[in-house]
């Protein structure tokens, strides 16, 4: 009962600990700002759902519905997009630092003063993780906690390894420019590798977007023509069975764009840019595109 207990604890520790570690990668108060768009979103979404949709016209109640779900999704989509785009800008600046303490190595410069001296340079996103990095070098910390703690602050994967590499090349009396020098051309590497296979598959994303207009193509033309024949009178059965049929189709029509919608956009994400992150942005347009258009066909 007591290894259970243990076992319950260390299992809520390590979720607590994966949580914070991912709060910690955003803005307090953007994230903030993000949730509460975010909620008021929902609460909208359910009140027009239970209350004004008994009262108002079923078209402003759909307008209704559709604002409260982009309330509801795009701030967390533009709050983690946001995030990536900023992970792309210190991959791409991380190369120019390590050349920059490399330069200053070269110049018989010891290894805090090249850091001092590359922090004299503009490297966007990146420039804030190096200031406080010099900060904390100058007191009195070591170079292997310092760029340790830049590691864990920034918390990307290949920036992590890449300073686990030059630390050890550190602690072990490696060459430490040439370890660096190392380092930033495999970076650059893989950054070219990337910006190659985004251009090589751009033809793709864009055949993902043709497939997806041509299927909301498809919805629309059911709902504009094949629709209104189910509704008719003469298949059969009452008016008010059939109009029951259409408005339980064409709801499903609207449906089914959104999670086409979301699943195409989080493929093309991941294709292009190699990230599920950058999905949401696309799976976000679609389904707003797909939705509001089978919308506007049936007011």
């Amino acid at each position: 009962m007591g290894q259970s207990n243990k076992e319950q604890a260390g299992t809520i520790k390590g979720i607590t600990n994966r949580a914070n570690k991912i709060l910690k990668i955003y803005d307090k108060k953007t994230l903030n700002s993000a949730l509460t768009i975010s909620v008021i979103g929902f609460i909208l979404f359910i009140f027009n759902q239970f209350v004004l949709s008994l009262f108002l016209l079923p078209p402003i109640s759909l307008i209704i519905m559709l604002f409260s779900i982009v309330s509801m999704v795009v701030p967390l989509i533009s709050l983690q997009y946001k995030h990536f785009q900023k992970m792309k800008n210190i991959e791409s600046n991380f190369p120019n630092f390590i050349k920059a303490i490399s330069e200053g190595l070269s110049s018989n410069m010891s290894l805090p003063q090249s850091v001092k001296y590359a922090a004299k340079s503009n490297f966007g996103e990146l420039s804030p993780y190096i200031n406080m990095m010099v900060s904390q070098m100058s007191w009195g910390i070591s170079f292997e906690k310092a760029f340790h703690g830049m590691a864990e602050s920034i918390n990307n994967r290949l920036i992590t390894r890449a300073t686990s590499t030059i630390i050890e090349a550190h602690t072990y009396g490696g060459k430490i420019s040439t370890a660096m020098a190392a380092i930033g051309e495999s970076i650059t590497d893989i950054e070219k590798l990337r910006r190659e296979r985004i251009s090589s598959i751009s033809s793709q994303m864009m055949q993902g977007y043709i497939i997806f207009f041509v299927f909301i193509g498809v919805m629309i033309g059911l709902v504009v023509f094949l629709l209104p024949i189910l509704g008719s009178d003469t298949l059969g059965g009452t008016g008010v069975a059939n109009a029951n049929l259409v408005s339980e189709y064409t709801t499903k029509f609207r449906h089914l764009s959104v999670i086409q919608g979301f699943f195409s956009g989080i493929a093309i994400g991941k294709l292009s840019e190699g990230s599920i992150s950058a999905g949401f942005k696309h799976a976000a347009i679609m389904s707003f595109i797909g939705y509001a258009a089978l919308l506007l066909t049936t007011l």
